[in-house]
Parts: C-alpha cells; sequence; structure tokens
C-alpha cells in the first residue's frame, strides 16, 4: 500500500473520515475511467458527504467503511446504500473507491471481504450489488473473488466524450 507494507484495517467511517472520502471521491472521479460520474460533474461539499456518512450509519441495511493503512490514512471506502422502500429493504449496493497509489494492495478486497461479512451477519440484507464497467476486469475478478456473479448487463449503457460505449455490468451476492 504505497510503501506502507502492513495489511489495511478496516473500520466504521467516523466524522474524522468525512474530509478524507470527500477527497478520496474528487480524486477517484477526477480519473474520469472507473465510474459514471465525471471530475466536474461531481458537487457534494464536506457538509453533503457528512449527512450521506450519517445517513448510512443510521439505516440498518446500510453501512460505510475505510481502509487505512498503517499510517492511519484513509486508502479506499466502502458504501453500502440499502434499499429505502419496503420491497427493497432486503438488499444494498456497494460503491467502492480505493485510492490509485493503493489499487492492487488488499484495499478493496478489505473492504469487500468487511461489507460481506456485515450483510452476512445482518438480520436485514440478504443480498448485495453493485454495477462495474465491463472493462474494468481488475475490479470484475476482485467480486467474482468475494463471490459475486453476474446477474445482467446493460449494453451500450454509457457514451464516452470520445464517443465510444461502455457496458455496465450488473453483480450481486445473496448473503443468506
Amino acid at each position: 500500500m504505497s510503501g506502507e507494507g502492513e495489511a489495511p484495517r478496516v473500520v466504521t467511517a467516523g466524522a474524522r473520515d468525512d474530509l478524507a472520502i470527500l477527497n478520496l471521491y474528487r480524486d477517484v472521479f477526477a480519473e474520469e475511467r472507473w465510474f459514471i460520474t465525471t471530475g466536474p460533474e461531481f458537487c457534494l461539499d464536506l457538509l453533503q458527504m457528512q449527512a450521506r456518512i450519517d445517513a448510512h450509519r443510521a439505516c440498518s441495511s446500510s453501512g460505510v467503511w475505510v481502509a487505512r493503512g498503517a499510517r492511519g490514512a484513509v486508502r479506499g471506502v466502502l458504501f453500502a446504500t440499502g434499499g429505502r422502500l419496503q420491497r427493497m429493504r432486503h438488499t444494498s449496493k456497494v460503491e467502492i473507491m480505493v485510492a490509485r497509489a493503493s489499487r492492487g494492495c488488499g484495499v478493496g478486497r478489505a473492504l469487500l471481504s468487511h461489507c460481506v461479512a456485515w450483510a452476512e451477519g445482518s438480520p436485514v440484507v440478504e443480498k448485495l450489488g453493485l454495477a462495474v464497467f465491463a472493462d474494468n476486469e481488475a475490479a470484475i475478478g476482485l467480486y467474482q473473488r468475494c463471490g459475486f456473479v453476474e446477474e445482467g448487463r446493460r449494453v451500450r449503457e454509457y457514451r464516452m466524450e470520445d464517443g465510444s460505449y461502455r457496458d455496465d455490468v450488473l453483480m450481486y451476492r445473496a448473503t443468506i
């Protein structure tokens, strides 16, 4: 992990993590490669990020965790967003971000494994779901190693600035 050498430590995001999470989002979106949101489109401010994190902590089918490196820096974040409607209450959608310098170092796996364990112990969550660009082979491999399977594909879902298209792969993992 960027020279830190130790496995990341995953903990529930706290108030002191709000700015680090916001900056991680800004950095990853600025890459304009892994998410549908581009850098200029991302417009959450610190108060909005704090509200988002607080809402996740208050919902039994949601959670937010950070992966810390040996020196305590936030290297990645995972939001699990529970269904708000009664008929979707058993599901939680996963969004994961890892700092560029920490990719391939076990941060994503640590976050995802923690989320899966949380969901398996939850009396509410029965299914984790996520969406990933079809060409993000590293992420798809990680998701598969953590028990996720493809449940569908949205072909040509996103039109990129250069006119090319990218498919969206929908994946899930049952937790019961």
